[in-house]
């Protein structure tokens, strides 16, 4: 498999990578969805490493090093479909990746997951990603397909790799970051381009939630079949409405 490393593309087999292409230490990174090796909000998901790397002490390399290298890995690795990982080491080594990525095609099953959060400040995307991973596998060892994750006051933050959207009282919210979310690239657009209201959740409002919606950059928008075995009784629509996410991302996200 051929990744970028630094300033050029190489065969990864000659470089030290955990499963799914992780380098060891500490950094920052983005995943992004690539359409026929187009990156969708390339410029969103570069201003956000910025602000992460400021923040957490990881100095990326300027954008037009990092402009360079998507364009020349994605013209030598290409897919239809594909998640564009870029990962900037603390140490200054910057790896980027390319893989096909598979759409889903099923509404998806929830679990709710307690965890510890920090909801001081805005999250970084970070790794090791090790954490999230594990919630999202112990989601998956539970027959579900992510995550609800429940911070200690007992507030709905997130998915273990995605942004959550529920739909209740006749209208679809967001928890807001300070509930410990991470700002997701695709929450801010439909934030911004749709009517979602960003709004605090707990784990009491969840039973009374109609429909709901995994968001994330890779997986746009997948309606979600049930909470806790409770099926939603709205599923058409979360359907109706990620339709129009979708639309809305390709309007305004290429680039």
């Amino acid at each position: 498999m051929k990744i970028w490393l630094n300033d050029c593309v190489v065969d990864s087999s000659g470089v030290d990578l955990a499963g799914d292409n992780w380098p060891d230490g500490f950094g920052v990174f983005e995943t992004i969805k690539t359409v026929g090796s187009v990156p969708y909000a390339l410029n969103r998901h570069m201003r956000r490493a910025l602000d992460a790397g400021t923040r957490v002490g990881v100095e990326l390399p300027g954008e037009d090093r990092v402009r360079t290298a998507i364009d020349q890995l994605l013209a030598e690795v290409k897919y239809p479909i594909g998640r564009l990982r870029l990962l900037f080491k603390q140490d200054g080594t910057f790896i980027a990746t390319h893989d096909s990525y598979v759409e889903l095609t099923h509404n998806l099953k929830l679990c709710t997951y307690s965890a510890h959060v920090d909801i001081k400040g805005v999250p970084a995307k970070t790794f090791p990603y090790t954490s999230r991973l594990e919630i999202l596998a112990a989601a998956k060892q539970q027959g579900c397909d992510e995550a609800i994750v429940i911070n200690s006051n007992h507030e709905v933050c997130e998915g273990a790799v995605s942004n959550l959207m529920f739909f209740t009282d006749g209208m679809w919210i967001t928890p807001p970051i300070v509930q410990g979310v991470l700002p997701g690239v695709m929450r801010a657009l439909i934030v911004e381009n749709l009517p979602v209201r960003v709004r605090k959740i707990d784990t009491n409002d969840l039973s009374h939630v109609q429909a709901a919606m995994v968001i994330s950059s890779l997986k746009l928008a997948a309606p979600v079949a049930s909470i806790d075995g409770r099926v939603m009784p709205d599923l058409e629509v979360s359907q109706l409405f990620a339709q129009q996410i979708r639309e809305m991302a390709i309007r305004t996200s290429v680039g």
